[in-house]
């Protein structure tokens, strides 16, 4: 009993000597807390890579959006405004490399691809990130946000066609009961560092997976890149 008695006391000194220096209390005899600390962060850690696949509403999805990435539809960047291509020298069609499009019936992440094409009379240059909105059957609209990809420079001579803009997206197949809806109508898309924009017809039907008001959603742009 006096042993017992002797440990409550050391204990308690222990604690009022912590208090008393300003660095707050903490418990007698949790030497099992810091393991137990350090192996939730490690297995945290494990689970946030890019690449594991992750659940969204019974939505599969490999990728999310850059965090704390832009979502309006201008691009800011450095460059040259009589070298960069301009929106009304530009034309865009929907479609990738390959004439793929997306499966708009998937539970996982598809690609979306808009062709670019030098409409005009000089070579031009594109870098950045297009400004894509998203715009839906009811009038409902989205910014999408941005990946984590770097850009690169592109350059298009006229009459070339070799950039495009690409979005992942997450499609809800039809009859997936609970995930809220998105069916896009519209896509309004901004080219880098211009101000007006071109609208095109959405043409594959379905609905995206609304994460209109995630920070990391699984439908976002990319950086203009080769088409």
């Amino acid at each position: 009993m006096s042993a017992m008695l002797n440990r409550a006391v050391r204990c308690t000194a222990a604690v009022l000597a912590v208090v008393a220096v300003g660095a707050g209390a903490t418990a007698c005899n949790s030497s099992s807390d810091s393991s137990a600390s350090k192996g939730g962060s490690q297995s945290a850690e494990k689970d946030s890579g890019k690449d594991k696949v992750q659940e969204a509403s019974g939505v599969k999805m490999k990728e999310t959006a850059a965090k704390g990435s832009r979502t309006d539809a201008i691009n800011v960047s450095s460059g040259s405004a009589s070298k960069r291509c301009h929106t009304g020298e530009l034309d865009f069609k929907w479609g990738g490399p390959h004439g793929g499009r997306p499966d708009m019936e998937a539970d996982y992440q598809q690609v979306a691809s808009i062709q670019i094409e030098n409409d005009g009379g000089r070579t031009c240059t594109l870098h950045g990130f297009p400004g894509v909105q998203l715009v839906s059957e009811s009038g409902d609209t989205w910014d999408l946000r941005r990946s984590s990809d770097t850009p690169s420079t592109m350059t298009l001579k006229p009459g070339e066609s070799t950039a495009a803009v690409s979005m992942n997206i997450l499609p809800v197949p039809e009859g997936m009961e609970g995930p809220k809806r998105f069916a896009p109508s519209k896509v309004l898309v901004t080219p880098p560092d211009e101000t007006s924009h071109v609208t095109l017809d959405w043409p594959y039907g379905g609905a995206i997976l609304d994460q209109s008001g995630a920070t990391r959603p699984g439908t976002f742009v990319n950086p203009i890149g080769i088409g």
